[in-house]
């Protein structure tokens, strides 16, 4: 057999992995991310508006997962009848799971002028404070564009939604919002005790980066593998 052509072979696994590990998406996602460090070194945050940012990102992650949910498989007409359950259920259950998550944040570091502004699970008065007073607009227009440019270009440029599963979405952004926010709050609580130090919230800021990328990373590669069973280990 030619040399060149079992050379050939050889690097084609090499090309065909390149897209995992220089995602343009994964790119885009640590340049956000990286946002909150310009909060913190510059315009001086402590921990509450690094926590009312993250969790506002999970707003962003919960509403992308129901476009997920209805792009999902359409050639399979038997779907769309799971869909119509799916997604009423997934929106009040993760939007259940999300109030709590944001009633935790400003009760545990919002102080008594957020906690005042809490009612029950309605925190969207108090967030509307902190988005104001910490100036979060530009923080979450930057966490949102990575994750919809995650959405056009993997989803539905990689063609990702031909193979994906309405009931398998359902419990994506559970596995990844869980982990990264447990470590969240146990390390805001952390900084809390620590009187927020500088190098904590960097270190809380990267560990963030750390799994988000990890999870990121994880999903689409499952994705890939559902899509090209062959290319598959």
């Amino acid at each position: 057999m030619p040399s060149g052509f079992v050379h050939g072979m050889a690097s084609e696994p090499q090309r065909d992995s390149l897209p995992r590990r220089f995602s343009p998406t994964a790119v885009v996602l640590i340049a956000a991310n990286l946002l909150p460090l310009y909060g913190v070194l510059v315009l001086g945050w402590a921990v509450l508006p690094i926590m009312v940012l993250f969790w506002l990102e999970n707003i962003v992650i919960g509403v992308l997962n129901i476009l997920r949910i209805l792009f999902a498989s359409p050639a399979d007409t038997a779907s769309w009848a799971k869909k119509l359950l799916l997604v009423p259920f997934f929106t009040v259950h993760y939007g259940l799971f999300t109030a709590a998550h944001g009633l935790f944040v400003f009760v545990l570091f919002g102080g008594e002028p957020y906690k005042a502004l809490v009612d029950g699970l309605w925190t969207i008065d108090a967030a509307r404070r902190a988005i104001t007073e910490f100036a979060l607009w530009p923080g979450i227009g930057a966490l949102a564009a990575s994750h919809l440019f995650s959405f056009f270009w993997n989803y539905l440029g990689q063609r990702e939604f031909q193979q994906a599963r309405p009931e398998a979405l359902m419990r994506t952004p559970y596995s990844r919002v869980i982990v990264l926010q447990v470590t969240i709050i146990f390390g805001g609580m952390l900084i809390q005790i620590l009187h927020s130090p500088l190098w904590a919230l960097l270190l809380l800021i990267g560990l963030k980066i750390g799994i988000d990328l990890r999870a990121h990373l994880k999903e689409h590669r499952r994705q890939q593998a559902a899509q090209n069973p062959a290319a598959s280990p």
